[in-house]
């Protein structure tokens, strides 16, 4: 290249004057600013829109609500180098009507993009619109929240994420519209340390955990159980999938926000206890094996008996292995010509003091230890005819402390049981395990061996019941008004169960109360519990819930500083009851499932922290009982 003069003046020839504006291009390209700047990295995440929600967590262009709903998309991160951390994230719409939204709060004509932990949605990382400074090794799931410009129900609108990183690279990640389907899965590559697996449908089981829809929480209609067992060397299962093979189509998951009906998964060991987040996901470490039980939604079709499925696991490296589901037993022939009768299993776990035998010590299995036996008693009615295959009783404060039959969990001290009329004779095999067939109602006796505690600690005790379908039942043991240390058993007459309630907390779910003591949205989505409740010819006057402390931190009838607590009626579970406050003048006669709204102040939040609920009723009598979390 060089140059010519005409006329006295340098011209540059036409060759070379291209070969300029290449070298000018490229050097705009590595320092043009932030949006179309920065060096491309490979793609860290991956991202969809969730939909438009009922919430109102930020503004147009601010961190606070502004009375309209919010545009919901999540982000999940994917494998991150140490050291980088998320610096701004910003949305842009690739077709439709032009929009960009991004995290710093004030930014010429773009709006506001609000951030939380999937894990705990209720709380914005970037209220104040600070730049972001997040681990995706920490965040791995987050939730981005937009006011609603009234576009984001047009499917033909594409978006588009860009996320920038503290050393100023970035990636830009199309935005699905919705989870894509799992890919059909292949069998497991074969490796060092292969997959096995196994699945069996159990049928019905008498546990509720899951409904029709995504967000894990009952629907008071029995779950179908499938078991699955995975034998791998450390690994971690991120998904579950269940789905048809033929027959009528199923499809159940554990992807946040897919089309397909939730997947409860909850360890064979400990059924009743849900290992699922909040939104519905899960990671299962395995060691070397594990037995889950995994909860549906039945969609007819397990009922029905004439389709046929198959599980797929992912694991955190991207391998998917797959099985088939064997069926459990064939119906008797005499049940197939009469309609399933609900089962139906109510119990109550009661403290009673102390009696003179010595039938179990503080060890597995049936040994004596020369102390006297703490007893409790169990009232439990069941139907259809079922089994007693366990019982166990556990500390809620040490979960190391546990009493079992043999055969429940490994290590526990031992478990003796009789029945109330024979309260001598033991129904434990020689091994310390029981196989009691039971129908209608039936009342127990459980010696367990006295730690020290047992006569001011009975109230941190959860029984658990295990039958032989598979299914297990668990109740907090009460301590009646009438027991004292010192009972007798054979000469006493027990307090009958004339009421049960058991309470679950479900997560985040609406936007119904706020943190003050009078009913009313705040733009945060609130705690929500469920409660069941079974009494006869009885009115509810209140509902109150407690912290550790035994204070009441909300009430339906609240006094400063406890705060409101929201109480709808199944199945119109998002219509407040007492939307005025006061007494709640609720008949129970029966059953009754209640859904319960609580503004967070951090307990509920927090996995440690436990909360009681009481129940009051009009006639100045009480059900209590601890949440399950």
């Amino acid at each position: 290249m060089y140059p010519v003069c005409v006329g006295g003046k340098l011209f540059l020839r036409a060759d070379s004057v291209l070969l300029v504006i290449l070298l000018l291009a490229a050097a705009w390209m590595v320092s043009a600013p932030s949006g179309v700047s920065h060096a491309q990295s490979p793609a860290i995440a991956e991202a969809y829109l969730v939909g438009i929600k009922k919430s109102d967590r930020v503004g147009k262009d601010q961190a606070y609500p502004d009375g309209k709903p919010d545009a919901v998309f999540a982000l999940s991160f994917q494998e991150v180098p140490a050291g980088q951390k998320i610096t701004e994230i910003e949305i842009r719409t690739a077709a439709g009507p032009k929009g960009v939204w991004n995290t710093k709060a004030k930014r010429p004509s773009s709006g506001f993009v609000g951030i939380a932990d999937a894990r705990r949605p209720s709380a914005l990382l970037n209220q104040t619109g600070k730049p972001l400074n997040l681990d995706p090794r920490e965040f791995r799931s987050l939730l981005l929240f937009v006011t609603d410009d009234d576009h984001f129900e047009d499917r033909s609108r594409t978006y588009t994420v860009t996320i920038t990183r503290s050393d100023r690279s970035a990636s830009t990640i199309p935005v699905r519209p919705e989870p894509t389907s799992a890919k059909e899965p292949e069998p497991s590559a074969a490796g060092a340390f292969p997959v096995r697996m196994s699945a069996l449908l159990k049928g019905i089981s008498d546990y509720d955990a899951v409904n029709p829809g995504k967000t894990i929480g009952g629907d008071d209609k029995a779950d179908g159980l499938f078991v699955l067992t995975v034998e791998a060397t450390d690994r971690d299962i991120v998904a579950i999938q269940i789905r048809n093979v033929d027959g009528t189509p199923s499809a159940w998951d554990t992807v946040p926000g897919s089309k397909n009906g939730a997947v409860g998964v909850a360890l064979v060991s400990d059924p009743i206890r849900l290992v699922n987040s909040k939104e519905g996901s899960v990671r299962i470490k395995v060691k070397d094996k594990v037995d889950l039980n995994l909860y549906v939604a039945d969609n007819g079709s397990i009922q029905e008996g004439k389709t046929n499925y198959r599980v797929a696991v992912t694991f955190s490296d991207g391998q998917v292995a797959w099985c088939p589901v064997k069926k459990g037993a064939p119906k008797r022939e005499d049940s197939e010509t009469k309609p399933a009768e609900q089962a139906q299993v109510n119990f109550l776990g009661s403290w009673l003091g102390f009696v003179s035998t010595d039938a179990v010590g503080k060890h597995p299995g049936l040994k004596p230890d020369n102390a006297a036996d703490a007893v409790f008693g169990l009232d439990i009615e069941v139907t259809p005819r079922n089994t007693i295959r366990g019982i166990e009783i556990q500390n809620l404060i040490d979960p190391g402390q546990r009493w079992g039959t043999t055969g429940t969990t490994a290590g526990a001290w031992g478990l003796g049981v009789a029945y109330q009329s024979a309260p001598r004779s033991l129904l434990n095999r020689q091994d310390g395990s029981v196989n009691i067939p039971i129908y209608g109602r039936e009342q127990f006796l459980i010696y367990a061996a006295d730690p020290g505690d047992f006569a001011k600690e009975s109230g941190n005790l959860r029984l658990v019941v295990h039958m032989g379908d598979g299914s297990s039942f668990q109740q907090l043991i009460r301590r009646p008004p009438a027991t004292t240390p010192t009972v007798a058993p054979q000469t006493t007459d027990l307090t009958k169960a004339q009421g049960l309630l058991t309470c679950e907390f479900r997560g985040f779910i609406a936007d119904i109360v706020n943190q003050s003591n009078k009913p009313g949205k705040d733009g945060y989505l609130d705690g929500t519990f469920i409660a069941k409740l079974r009494e006869t010819e009885k009115k509810i006057a209140s509902i109150a819930i407690s912290g550790p402390d035994g204070v009441a931190r909300w009430s339906s009838q609240p006094k400063p500083p406890a705060m409101f607590l929201g109480v709808a009626l199944y199945p119109k579970i998002y219509n407040l009851v007492n939307l005025k406050g006061g007494p709640l003048d609720i008949p129970v006669a029966g059953r009754r499932t209640l859904y319960l709204y609580a503004a967070d102040n951090g307990m509920l939040a927090d996995p440690n922290s436990i909360l009681r609920i009481t129940v009051t009723f009009t006639d100045k009598s009480q059900l209590a009982a601890e949440v399950i979390k």
